[in-house]
């Protein structure tokens, strides 16, 4: 798996999740919504973009440095050499039932 993917998938995790836990915090504001939107608008929406960009570069960072780029393409090359008969028999036996749809 690409780091940019891992990245973007765990942003839109957290931010998924900052959005559900803090938005019931913030329910005291509903009232007052349009007008901190009508004045602070723009601003909450550059300090919002902001924020996801930091913690998506942060996460694509850690992503490369650890070795997670290269993770992907060496589980893939394993898949396939295991598919071509190489390497653990017990699975390759597996993989060939698994498509023929021999369930047990």
């Amino acid at each position: 798996m690409q780091p940019w993917k891992i990245s973007a998938g765990l942003t839109a995790a957290l931010a998924g999740s900052v959005f559900l836990l803090g938005g019931s915090r913030l329910e005291y504001l509903a009232p007052h919504w349009p007008a901190i939107l009508a004045e602070h608008g723009i601003s909450l929406a550059l300090h919002i973009a902001l924020v996801l960009t930091t913690v998506a570069a942060a996460i694509y960072a850690v992503a490369r440095t650890t070795g997670l780029a290269d993770l992907g393409r060496r589980v893939d090359l394993a898949e396939r050499s295991v598919r071509r008969g190489e390497g653990d028999v017990g699975l390759a036996d597996s993989l060939k039932q698994d498509e023929e749809g021999d369930w047990k």
